[in-house]
């Protein structure tokens, strides 16, 4: 069986495989061969991978990996604050955002931001100096601290990044355009800055639901004569129109281009 699993070490889900059964939501304990790490199903994967697993599963989290895994987290806050001491000490212009060490101590990852190239290979031999085990340090995007952090999207609920999504999809403008949505950049982005991943979610929709409307500025004909396009709503299927000084909505069956 294959599996999907959310967990702390990765900006993206990973796959894992299992001799066992597991529930979607279920913690588990994975191993990789970057260590042992605890995780949550996300989904059981019922095509077979044509891809090569992150790992397998070990076995279900019990009582004791719980504990383990508090104590790791709290071994994690106080490398963490070392870490930023290392990084200040080097004068390197990177922001520190997570620092977990696995379950059985084999690699600490860092996650930081920063606006430019680091040249992070002095700090490197220092931190592996202090902590006696590999080190991966990653730089990470705004995308990413948004998912590792979590919040409130504009819609009230959790973010999608921190809640369900794997991989952040390819999000445009232009997805906003065919949803007829205000171009107002405030409006559009999410907590992380950049474009909200939610807009993909309908585009498949109202790119081929735009093929049966006329463009804006468009010349059409109603039974009141002809007028221009100035805007459109897709769900009610209506288009609002321009004719002299007057502004009138028709249903889309109810005219015809020019």
């Amino acid at each position: 069986m294959n599996y999907e699993i959310k967990f702390a070490h990765s900006e993206e889900n990973i796959f894992v495989t299992s001799n066992s059964s597991y529930a979607v939501a279920e913690t588990v304990i994975i191993k990789t061969n970057k260590g042992k790490m605890m995780g949550e199903i996300v989904r059981e994967l019922t095509v077979a991978l044509e891809m090569e697993t992150d790992g397998y599963v070990v076995a279900s989290a019990n009582l004791l990996d719980y504990e383990l895994a508090e104590k790791t987290a709290r071994d994690s806050d106080e490398a963490k604050m070392t870490v930023k001491k290392l990084v200040k000490s080097h004068e390197l212009e990177m922001k520190v955002i997570e620092v977990k060490y696995t379950l059985d101590y084999k690699r600490l990852y860092i996650s930081f931001t920063a606006e430019h190239r680091v040249d992070f290979r002095a700090l490197l031999k220092d931190l592996a100096g202090t902590f006696k085990t590999r080190i991966e340090l990653r730089q990470i995007g705004s995308r990413d601290v948004a998912k590792i952090f979590g919040g409130l999207g504009p819609c009230g609920r959790p973010l999608c990044c921190a809640e369900f999504m794997g991989e952040f999809p390819n999000v445009s403008i232009k997805m906003a355009k065919n949803q007829a949505l205000s171009l107002n950049q405030a409006k559009l982005n999410g907590l992380c800055g950049r474009l909200m991943c939610c807009l993909t979610y309908e585009d498949e929709f109202y790119r081929q639901a735009r093929k049966n409307f006329p463009d804006f500025g468009d010349n059409v004909m109603t039974a009141d004569g002809q007028a221009r396009v100035i805007g459109m709503n897709i769900l009610s299927n209506t288009v609002k129109v321009r004719r002299e000084n007057a502004i009138r909505d028709y249903q889309l069956s109810e005219i015809e281009v020019s």
